[in-house]
């Protein structure tokens, strides 16, 4: 049994909730790349606030050393306070009391006006981060003297802090994925409606329960639904078509078979007796057979630019009515066409023109344009074709589009001409009428929708 594929809406789903993912986790740590800097420049701020008040305070003492008169920061003077300060010379060094035996061993010498920041740890293992600035001591008897300031802070609680600032970004980042995950995942459940609508529609006509999809779709599904539409109703058609045309060639075939088998009852089964019913057989199965692949109306007709064929058909009918001169105008907008197969249009055409010129008198007019609806896509197909003949009578327009049936009888012909055109016409849902032309005589009106 073949896998099955995931869900559009689950692929969806999923690769938004990768992209999720990744960008919360880009903007948690950008977050928390700023939250470091930030916090290690005010610490950085604090060193450089003690040192200053360090050498704010200070003088040279008895032996040399420089040496701060008050701690303006109480920490100073409170071991393991967690900030730490030293001034190193040439004649000594001192130590605020908050660092005597913690281990502070900042390597750092900048020279006189220089500066510098480090990371150390203290003998227990802590994590400090110190400033070194070098500065220049002018004594009293003109001389100078060159000294290291140091100040140092303890970064354990900044890294705890840190710490939980960033189990609370991954946590918001984590908590905001899945809501947003969860809003899209709504939103796709109510865009993705349709396509489920449609799958549950095809299901229903492949089960029996109905024949057509309905209406009201979304415009990005309106062109397939409507194509698979116009599938469903010319396959629809088409099966009648076969079975009316199986029907008729049963029907049709019952009466030349009875006169054979009475031929051949009689013992008359000579060829010369038996062949017009044999050509009457073939000319049945032929015209059944035409009749079964009447309408090409399926949903992947390519357009068929319309003004070649009507001029081929022009030309085919003066040979044709060679003996009859007849002047005959082709107005064809520009660029017209049509989805339609070309056999069945030169049939169609080709009807409506032969009948017009059975009947004119000497002067027939086509005119083709698009013919366009508010309710369809794409244009459709308008044909008149008129000649300055008798006409139809109002009473005979119907009858005379009936297969045999002719409104005069004085013209050669079968009476199927507009009846096959009408049943063309029809396999692409399409009308034909008739009504009064401008030539004096009768005019058909042929009209397909857009496809």
């Amino acid at each position: 049994m073949p896998r099955r594929s995931p869900s559009l809406q689950a692929r969806l789903l999923a690769t938004l909730a990768l992209l999720l993912v990744a960008a919360a986790a880009i903007a948690a740590w950008s977050l928390e790349s700023w939250y470091r800097d930030l916090g290690l420049r005010a610490r950085q701020d604090v060193l450089d606030a003690q040192v200053i008040a360090l050498i704010a305070s200070a003088d040279i003492d008895a032996e040399g050393r420089l040496v701060p008169e008050h701690l303006a920061e109480p920490r100073l003077a409170a071991p393991g306070s967690g900030l730490y300060a030293e001034i190193l010379g040439s004649r000594g060094s001192w130590r605020s009391p908050s660092a005597v035996g913690s281990g502070l061993n900042l390597a750092a010498q900048p020279a006189a006006g220089g500066r510098a920041y480090e990371h150390a740890r203290l003998a227990d293992g802590t994590r400090v981060l110190g400033l070194s600035l070098g500065i220049r001591w002018d004594l009293n008897d003109g001389g100078s003297r060159d000294f290291v300031v140091r100040a140092a802070q303890s970064l354990e609680p900044w890294y705890q802090e840190v710490a939980r600032v960033r189990a609370w970004l991954a946590t918001g980042a984590l908590l905001l994925s899945l809501l947003l995950l969860g809003g899209l995942a709504l939103a796709l459940r109510v865009a993705l409606g349709p396509l489920r609508r449609l799958e549950s529609e095809i299901a229903d006509i492949e089960a029996g329960r109905r024949e057509q999809l309905g209406a009201g779709w979304p415009r990005e599904l309106a062109g397939v639904t409507g194509n698979l539409n116009a599938l469903l109703t010319g396959e629809r058609k088409r099966l009648e078509r076969y079975r009316t045309t199986l029907g008729n060639l049963a029907h049709s075939l019952k009466t030349p078979l009875a006169a054979m088998r009475s031929l051949l009852e009689r013992g008359q089964a000579a060829p010369a007796a038996l062949s017009p019913q044999l050509d009457r057989m073939q000319d049945i199965v032929q015209h059944q057979l035409k009749r079964a692949v009447f309408g090409g109306s399926g949903a992947t007709l390519t357009d068929l630019a319309v003004q070649e064929p009507l001029e081929q058909l022009r030309a085919a009918l003066a040979k044709v009515y060679a003996d009859k001169p007849v002047r005959l105008t082709l107005a064809i907008a520009p660029g017209t066409a049509y989805p339609i197969d070309p056999a069945d249009f030169l049939e169609l055409a080709g009807n409506l023109m032969d009948n017009a010129w059975k009947y004119c008198r000497k002067e027939i007019a086509v005119r083709v344009t698009p013919w366009t609806s508010a309710e369809w896509r794409r244009p459709g197909l308008a044909i008149d074709v008129e000649d300055d003949g008798r006409g139809i009578p109002s009473a005979e327009r119907q009858r005379v589009l009936e297969r045999g049936v002719r409104a005069d009888e004085t013209v050669a012909g079968q009476g199927i001409g507009l009846a096959v055109a009408r049943e063309i016409a029809a396999a692409y849902s399409g009308t034909l009428e008739i009504g009064d032309g401008r030539l004096g005589g009768a005019r058909v009106t042929l009209r397909l929708p857009g496809r």
